[in-house]
């Protein structure tokens, strides 16, 4: 009966987190609808990197949020949180400065529903299965990423945009449903928790180029989940999709396969030196003249990706603070979102002075640059010393 309940965990979790991953993918055309309502492109990076500063902020706080109160009750917070932010996305049809809020609440929302989920999960789980486990959590992910463009044009063709946010509310609901259902105690009882400001400290150190890594990454990263439409909307119906179902099938093939032998010891630098090709990738995106050659470049850039992510995550598990492992794990989660955040608005800036060609040429010398740091710090040790003067090994 226990591994029934333990087996039915897993599965909610994992809909979770497509879902989750649905409500943010579906999205994708938001920035073309914004170009549409005359934003500026800088304008634009604002609202979308909005959901990222809320996630972050959020996500910071969520594992010591869990540790007080449980990881269930953590996301059906978080849940109602992001249904309000539904609300803000139909208001702005009419009045698009609402999306603002929309975003801000998603974000916040969203964060909280995937950090209880992710917790539970990982704390589950061997210290040395971790970064695995993390991985597996990410998995649903990739397959929204192809499949939820597809549905986004689709619903935008039919519907216009309101089918879009509608469908975002009933993907929550979703979410809610599935927490609702989940066995639990709601909150640990007869611990005492220390505070967050000493949980920080302790766990920042080690973790350090870790942070800078995902940081980098998801600035690289928002420049095509934000300027992706606008970019290629001259192609075409259909642009996104193939950029997303590529980007997904990529990741998807390397995550079930080769990922699983490169997550562990120095294999794991093999793994993270393949974001050098995501970072050639992202340049060459202004520059593809057909929907097939987006597949392409989608193909290459999530097979890095599906490489990338369990290996670092495993090597930031290993720097996890052993009595602070929630928070740890917020502060490995944030830095991406943070990078995330800042991204947007910067390469909005970019496109507004020089036009979208450098916001993913600089975007992808960004990514190649710093998986070069990283790389060469963690193989070699001088370059360690001299870049990552307290972090650990």
């Amino acid at each position: 009966m226990l591994s029934n309940r333990e087996g039915f965990k897993f599965l909610a979790y994992i809909s979770i987190s497509a879902l989750l991953s649905f409500t943010m993918w579906t999205l994708i055309l938001v920035p073309d609808y914004l170009a549409h309502q005359g934003w500026s492109a800088q304008k634009i990076g604002w609202a979308m990197g909005l959901f990222f500063v809320f996630a972050l902020f959020t996500r910071i706080f969520s594992g010591h949020l869990a540790d007080r109160i449980g990881n269930v009750p953590t996301a059906l917070v978080g849940t109602g949180i992001a249904l309000s932010g539904c609300i803000f996305y139909w208001v702005s049809l009419w009045w698009p400065d609402a999306l603002f809020a929309a975003r801000a609440l998603h974000g916040a929302g969203g964060s909280m529903v995937a950090s209880g989920a992710l917790f539970h999960l990982v704390r589950s789980v061997p210290q040395h299965l971790k970064g695995r486990v993390m991985g597996y959590f990410g998995l649903p992910g990739f397959v929204m990423m192809g499949v939820g463009p597809f549905i986004a044009e689709t619903l935008h063709r039919t519907w216009g945009m309101v089918g879009v946010f509608t469908f975002i509310l009933v993907n929550f609901v979703a979410v809610g449903i599935l927490l609702r259902c989940l066995p639990r105690p709601l909150a640990p009882r007869g611990t005492r928790r220390t505070t967050f400001s000493r949980a920080f400290r302790e766990s920042f150190p080690n973790l350090r180029p870790v942070i800078f890594f995902a940081f980098c990454f998801g600035a690289g990263l928002s420049a095509w989940s934000s300027f992706l439409a606008p970019t290629v909307s001259w192609i075409g119906a259909g642009a996104v999709s193939a950029f997303g179902v590529g980007y997904g099938s990529g990741a998807l093939m390397t995550r079930l396969g080769l990922s699983q032998r490169l997550d562990r010891g120095r294999n794991r630098l093999i793994a993270i030196s393949s974001l050098t090709l995501y970072g050639v990738g992202l340049a060459w995106i202004p520059h593809a003249d057909h929907a097939w050659q987006l597949g392409l470049i989608g193909f290459g850039c999530g097979m890095s990706h599906g490489l990338y992510y369990p290996a670092l995550s495993s090597y930031a598990a290993q720097r996890f603070h052993p009595l602070h492992t929630g928070n740890a794990m917020s502060l490995y989660m944030s830095a991406f979102s943070l990078g995330m955040f800042l991204g947007s608005p910067l390469w909005g800036y970019v496109g507004n002075q020089w036009g979208y060609l450098w916001i993913f040429a600089s975007a992808g010398l960004l990514v190649f640059c710093s998986t070069l740091i990283f790389v060469i710090s963690r193989s070699w040790r001088p370059a360690r010393k001299l870049i990552w003067a307290k972090a650990g090994p």
